[in-house]
């Protein structure tokens, strides 16, 4: 998806088809999902090496020249800064959100050859090596500092992190 536009009908068609009150998505169900908003994506097994190892599977199987990662336990994800990273994409190797003092890996877009050539050799080296950030480290990475992307994303509702069924349970969805 190399358009703005195009990733945002896309994400309107998945939250048109999830509804309100979307459920939870494991293994396997992602292609469901991308079967039901009729997009051509190849599904991509899970190896269980780590964040890394998954990443550079995906990066592996797809040709477009960027692709956009994103975690798929962040519920809050907002278009228009996904669309400003797609636009800054083609400055830089990698395009990620500085939150606090670390950056976001999960909420980027990477350029799919060196980002690949970096994660496998990373992945070839010591296990301390095979961070996400890492990764971002290694690679030319342009970063949208906080007060730029809170401009675009003001409460942060893009990087909000369900990880367990009490994040779950404590999460507000907000308006629509």
């Amino acid at each position: 998806m190399d358009q703005p536009n195009e990733l945002e009908e896309f994400l309107e068609r998945v939250r048109s088809l999830l509804g309100p009150n979307p459920p939870a998505v494991g293994p396997g169900e992602v292609e469901a999902i991308l079967e039901l908003a009729r997009v051509a994506a190849p599904a991509v097994a899970d190896s269980g090496l780590g964040p890394l190892a998954a990443l550079a599977a995906a990066l592996d199987a797809l040709e477009a020249e960027h692709v956009l990662v994103l975690a798929a336990d962040h519920p809050g994800l907002r278009v228009p800064l996904l669309a400003h990273l797609v636009a800054l994409a083609g400055e830089a190797d990698a395009v990620a959100c500085r939150r606090g003092p670390r950056l976001e890996p999960l909420v980027a877009v990477y350029r799919r050859a060196p980002a690949l050539a970096a994660a496998r050799s990373r992945l070839a080296g010591p296990p301390g090596g095979r961070s996400l950030s890492g990764l971002l480290a290694g690679l030319r990475t342009l970063v949208v500092e906080e007060p730029d992307w809170r401009r675009i994303d003001p409460d942060g509702r893009s990087f909000a992190d369900l990880d367990d069924p009490a994040d779950l349970a404590a999460w507000d969805p907000g308006p629509r």
